[in-house]
């Protein structure tokens, strides 16, 4: 063949014809290309086969890959826009042909020497299928556990295997883009799962975090190229394409303009990449040599990002709310008060955080945000400004714990609590909401602070272990004395929640109040107590499970709270009318929204939206290697339970909804299969030493009891005994196989002791009892020999791990005490002379050993991010297992659309449905 020109050579050669996917993608490639007819495209002249194997005769492109191009070449910022450009004007060729390429990357990018891009390796590329067509549900999807592309580039739904569409390519094109720009792609991670994680969860760190004065156009068309949610996203490549060369246009006449200028020479990159030469300024790009993997320089008048990041708050749901008129309560509320239509038209969006964030509060005025950001053991407190977007941490990061954050009545202070990462004793403290030393105010609080309306006094809920109540305590602002002024036990209801709410006119507190029977909420009630006689009484007909965050409307005419209806339903946000309650959901779907925050005008609420996933690895702590062994998931494999039978196959927990069941998989983690899926949540399965039997524990109907079955996961037995007065929790069963030992608690009882029952079940007896503390979380060492368990002391509230011998199957005695302090979770390492703990140091968590005989702990993985939710020593002793993967909080802000500043506006809808005063109506049963 003779083609009088040079051409490049594709070839898949003769050892890979035989696998069907490479072909297929070779094919696949030659079919899509010749296709097309673009002058940013790669020409294909010929496909054909030889005895070398199967080729594709393109172009020959003189150039350079745009990776090569971005590390050894200058680059202005024009010429980066012009780039983009062309590829994007590609795309659009492409997608007018119903071709999505699903792979564009600096590696698939050519420069030609005349600065003319060529886009290449349409191999992943697919046709566009309409959604609901015959062919959608086939030919336009990933296959699951499988990844194409680069993992950097890939869209959130590529990295999700969700179908794909033009807006896949958009987002890539948008990476592309900031990399190019910064010098750093927006989402990396240490392996391709947590780059998967990354893009999916996170957000990149914003272009004026690294180039302080970025055109405002430039860092719209980033954000915008990157939504996640591709409805938020540019919606086709042509519109990309035309506000790149608009941009462009506006560049290059400013820089026309302003030739006569003292300017440095024109804008570049360093040809080192490692290096970021530039920062932008208008249109122009002034030289700063400053780092890109350094901490940004940014202006006095921003405060410290604290390195959280933010977007231009793009919306992340639609709400559906109901619409339905109000009925017969809008007589006895005026027709101008908050909560006749509150947030009956959300508007939500998502403020932008890295999805560490807790215990958010809103300042009266709408125009600061507190929260508690990052992991546990490197928390600190963070103000937003919500104009600026900008943050500042007015509590530097500490290995305390900080939670219950409240911003004062005029808004000019931040209340929050720390303690220590075990939840022992909360101290409360104010700090200026700009900054400042904080100020200890009182120890032992445990919810946030509520105030009364002339901001004189405060009220908080405080838990007491001795007596098991909780208690409602006042506090008086100027001499910090405190008051108690009610107790559960004054009640009928056996606890209080932990968030109340001062009402407007001062009478009344605001709450939540249940009922708990063998360690299960049965029901939570909305109840205000009354300030002058203490008479409590139960706002809503409707059942609960459990309320909480409770938020006046300003004006007293309602409030806000979150809520769940059943166990396995998630918490919502919800509205009410007051005095005479109606009850409507603000938001209405699967998630869970938690701590709400309302301004003073009620336009304005708070909340966190929280997402986790998580699968099984596998660590090597010989030589430092992990392998994910599962896919991730909402289910979380192994959260609640996690062990490896003798074979060798996978044991563990996987949730579905809010039920866990028991399964199980083979070695590598492959071929997963529900091994024990009952109605109920299933936990802490552990192996009798000959691997005949699984041992566990079973919650269910409100009851949490040790079962024994099978390995295969037959024969089910319940072991310890049917009782509504009694928990059952944490099984380990005794080096002879013979007894199970576990962790019980007694209705009304604070502390938890252990107990010993026989693998063939009888009557339960107690194993340790310790006075005046209750002990939990036993653990039997490998050898038999020994028994690790947690304590709390109720009166002094100090938590220990204690070590102690057992005497054949009876309890020797306690030979070591560690401190508890910041471990997260303990076990044995295989060896049986130490402890293996899951702690948080330096904000990352990771597994460590620590010694019984009180020799320094020794770190055994060194994870730089994402969360390890359980873990176990596989058989061998030689490998560990964990569960691991990602929490991420977001934090979100609904706005009510009905309502503008100086009043509200009523929808027409609602004045058509309001009876005519004119009209008499009687209700009965109400006076």
């Amino acid at each position: 063949m003779e083609l009088d020109r040079d051409v490049a050579i594709k070839l898949l050669p003769n050892e890979f014809v035989a696998d069907e996917d490479r072909r297929g993608r070779f094919k696949q490639e030659a079919r899509v290309v010749s296709a097309l007819n673009h002058p940013n495209i790669i020409t294909i002249y010929e496909i054909g086969e030889n005895e070398h194997g199967s080729f594709l005769a393109t172009e020959f492109v003189e150039g350079k890959t745009l990776r090569r191009v971005m590390k050894g070449e200058s680059l202005t910022l024009v010429r980066i826009l012009k780039i983009v450009e062309q590829t994007a004007n590609a795309l659009v060729a492409a997608h007018a042909a119903q071709i999505i390429h699903r792979d564009i990357k600096p590696e698939n990018i050519m420069v030609r020497s005349d600065a003319i891009v060529k886009v290449l390796d349409f191999g992943l590329a697919k046709p566009i299928i309409e959604l609901g067509s015959v062919d959608s549900n086939s030919s336009n999807k990933t296959i699951p556990g499988t990844v194409l592309g680069s993992a950097r580039y890939m869209s959130p739904e590529q990295a999700r295997e969700r179908e794909v569409d033009e807006r896949t390519d958009i987002w890539s094109v948008g990476v592309v883009l900031y990399e190019m720009l910064t010098g750093i792609p927006p989402f990396d991670g240490l392996t391709t799962a947590d780059t998967i994680a990354a893009l999916v969860y996170k957000e990149p760190l914003p272009l004026t975090h690294i180039l302080p004065n970025a055109p405002f156009e430039l860092q719209r068309i980033v954000r915008k190229a990157l939504q996640k949610d591709r409805e938020e996203r540019y919606q086709s490549i042509k519109d990309l394409a035309l506000d790149i060369k608009d941009l462009i246009y506006a560049l290059d006449h400013a820089n026309s303009r302003d030739r006569s200028a003292h300017v440095t020479s024109s804008p570049s990159f360093s040809e080192n990449p490692t290096m970021l030469h530039s920062t932008i300024s208008g249109s122009r790009m002034i030289g700063v040599n400053t780092a890109f993997h350094s901490k940004p320089n940014l202006s006095a008048a921003r405060p410290p990002a604290n390195n959280w990041m933010r977007i231009t708050g793009a919306l992340v749901a639609t709400v559906v709310i109901a619409t339905a008129g109000f009925g017969f309560y809008n007589w006895f509320v005026p027709e101008s008060a908050l909560a006749v239509a509150a947030f009956e038209r959300p508007q939500v969006s998502r403020i932008n955080t890295d999805g560490r964030v807790i215990q958010p509060a809103i300042s009266p005025d709408a125009k600061f945000i507190a929260y508690v950001s990052g992991e546990i053991g490197n928390r600190s407190l963070v103000v937003r400004q919500v104009a600026t977007d900008s943050t500042l941490a007015v509590v530097q990061p500490t290995n305390l714990n900080l939670q219950f954050v409240s911003f004062s009545p005029e808004g000019e202070w931040v209340y929050y609590t720390e303690t220590r990462s075990d939840f022992v004793v909360n101290t409360l403290y104010q700090v200026p909401k700009l900054g400042g030393a904080p100020k200890k105010l009182i120890e032992d609080v445990d919810g946030p602070v509520t105030f009364s309306p002339d901001g004189k006094t405060f009220a908080f809920y405080r838990h007491v272990g001795k007596t098991n109540e909780d208690h409602i305590v006042l506090v008086d602002v100027a001499t910090l004395e405190q008051t108690q002024f009610i107790s559960s036990l004054e009640t009928n209801y056996n606890f209080f929640n932990n968030r109340i709410a001062w009402s407007p006119d001062g009478r009344k507190l605001l709450l939540g109040a249940g009922i708990k029977k063998s360690g299960f909420i049965m029901n939570t009630d909305v109840i205000e107590i009354d300030f002058a006689t203490k008479e409590q009484r139960k706002i809503n007909d409707q059942e609960f499970l459990f309320v909480n965050n409770f938020a006046w409307f300003s004006d007293g005419s309602g409030f806000v709270f979150s809520g769940r209806e059943t166990q396995n339903g998630p918490s919502q946000v919800w509205r009410s009318t007051y005095p005479v309650a109606n009850f409507k959901q603000v938001t209405n779907d699967t998630n869970d929204y938690a701590e709400i925050g309302i301004s003073a005008d009620g336009r304005n609420m708070i909340t966190i939206k929280g997402d986790t996933t998580g699968s099984i690895w596998s660590f090597s702590p010989g030589n430092g290697t992990t392998a994910q062994m599962t896919t991730n998931s909402r289910g979380v494999e192994g959260m609640v339970g996690l062990a490896q039978q003798k074979d060798g196959r996978l044991l563990f927990s996987r949730s579905e909804a809010k039920d866990a069941d028991l399964w199980t998989a083979d070695k590598d983690g492959k071929n997963g299969k529900a091994l024990y899926a009952k109605a109920g949540f299933v936990a802490h399965p552990t192996l009798t030493p000959d691997g005949k039997y699984i041992v566990l524990n079973r919650q269910k109907d409100k009851t949490s009891r040790i079962w024994r079955m099978d390995a295969n996961g037959q024969n089910a037995v319940q072991l310890s005994e049917e009782s509504p007065e009694i928990v059952d929790f944490s099984p380990q069963i005794t080096a002879d196989g013979r007894h199970v030992i576990f962790q019980r608690q007694i209705t009304n009882e604070d502390g938890f002791m252990l107990m010993r029952v026989g693998i063939d079940g009888g009557a339960a007896e107690v194993f340790f009892q310790a006075e005046g503390a209750g002990v939990f979380g036993p653990k039997i060492s490998p050898n038999g020999k020994f028994i690790a368990f947690g304590s709390y002391n109720m009166a002094t509230f100090e938590k220990k791990i204690n070590v102690a011998t057992i005497d054949g199957n009876a309890f020797g005695k306690i030979e070591r005490i560690f401190e508890y302090n910041l471990i997260n979770q303990f076990g044995w390492s295989p060896d049986s002379k130490s402890l293996t703990i899951l702690t948080n140091r330096g904000g990352n968590q990771n597994v460590w050993r620590m010694p019984i005989d009180g020799s320094p702990t020794v770190a055994v993985t060194d994870f730089k991010s994402g969360r390890i939710f359980n873990f176990a020593w596989a058989v061998d002793g030689k490998n560990l297992l964990l569960s691991r993967g990602y929490t991420n909080n977001d934090l979100i802000m609904i706005r009510d659309a009905n309502q503008v500043q100086g009043g509200q506006v009523e929808s027409a809808d609602r004045r058509e449905k309001r009876p005519s005063p004119s009209v008499p109506f009687i209700f009965s049963g109400v006076r």
